[in-house]
C-alpha cells in the first residue's frame, strides 16, 4: 500500500511492496533514497544509484523512502483507493532494471526493456520511440513508449501508462507515468513527467 493505494497494476505493485519490505524487515538506513529542500526546489536523492531529480511541485512523496522515487498525485479532497487511481489523479514510479524479475531482466538496452514492458502489460499495441535526454543528465539511448493497460478493478477500467527507459551510468532505468485513461489532465500530466524525469542530474562527488 502506498498512500493508502493497493496498486492493481505490475509497476506500481513493486513499489508497494518495496515500501512493505523497507518497513518490515529494514532500518532507515538500508534504503538509501532522501528528499531533500523544500516547495519547488525538493529534489529525491538517491544514493545508491549515484541521481537525484526533481519531486514534481505538488506531488507527494510516501512517508517511506525507497531507493528510486514514487510521486503521487490527487487533486483536494481526493484520495488514493484500494487499485483506483481518483479521477484527476497520477502517479510517477522509477525503477532500476536490477529490481525486475522475470523476462525483463534479460534486457539489454532501454528499447529491449521497453519492448518486453509493451508486450507484458499492454492492452494492445504500443508506440515506442527514442527521446532525447538532457546532456546534464548523464543518460542515454532514451526511449518513450505510451500504451493503455488494463487492471484489476471492479470497473474494469483501463489506466494509460506513459514511460521512459534510458541508460544512465551502467544500470537501465524505467520511469511510469500512470492516470487514468483518457483522464482531461493527461497533456497536463505528460508535460511534467517529462520536465521530472528531463530533472534527473547525477550527484556530485561531495554528494556521495
Amino acid at each position: 500500500m502506498i498512500g493508502g493505494y493497493i496498486p492493481a497494476s505490475r509497476h506500481a505493485c513493486v513499489a508497494a511492496e518495496f515500501a512493505c519490505l523497507c518497513i518490515l524487515f529494514t532500518s532507515p538506513a538500508a534504503c538509501q533514497g532522501r528528499v531533500e529542500g523544500r516547495g519547488a526546489a525538493r529534489r529525491f536523492v538517491s544514493q545508491k544509484y549515484g541521481f537525484s531529480i526533481a519531486v514534481p511541485v505538488n506531488w507527494g512523496v510516501p512517508k517511506t523512502v525507497l531507493d528510486t522515487p514514487v510521486f503521487m498525485y490527487a487533486p483536494p479532497a481526493a484520495t488514493f483507493g484500494q487499485a483506483t487511481i481518483p479521477k484527476g489523479g497520477a502517479i510517477i514510479t522509477v525503477e532500476c532494471l536490477d529490481s525486475e524479475s522475470g523476462l525483463i531482466r534479460s534486457a539489454t538496452t532501454p528499447e529491449e526493456w521497453a519492448r518486453l514492458d509493451a508486450r507484458a502489460f499492454a492492452a494492445g499495441s504500443a508506440s515506442i520511440k527514442p527521446v532525447r535526454m538532457p546532456k546534464l543528465s548523464e543518460s542515454s539511448n532514451a526511449v518513450l513508449s505510451s500504451y493503455d493497460e488494463p487492471i484489476l478493478s471492479p470497473d474494469q477500467k483501463e489506466e494509460h501508462s506513459v514511460a521512459i527507459f534510458w541508460q544512465f551510468g551502467e544500470n537501465l532505468f524505467a520511469a511510469h507515468l500512470r492516470y487514468n485513461a483518457n483522464d482531461s489532465s493527461a497533456p497536463r500530466f505528460d508535460k511534467i513527467f517529462l520536465q521530472t524525469i528531463s530533472s534527473i542530474r547525477p550527484l556530485e562527488k561531495s554528494e556521495k
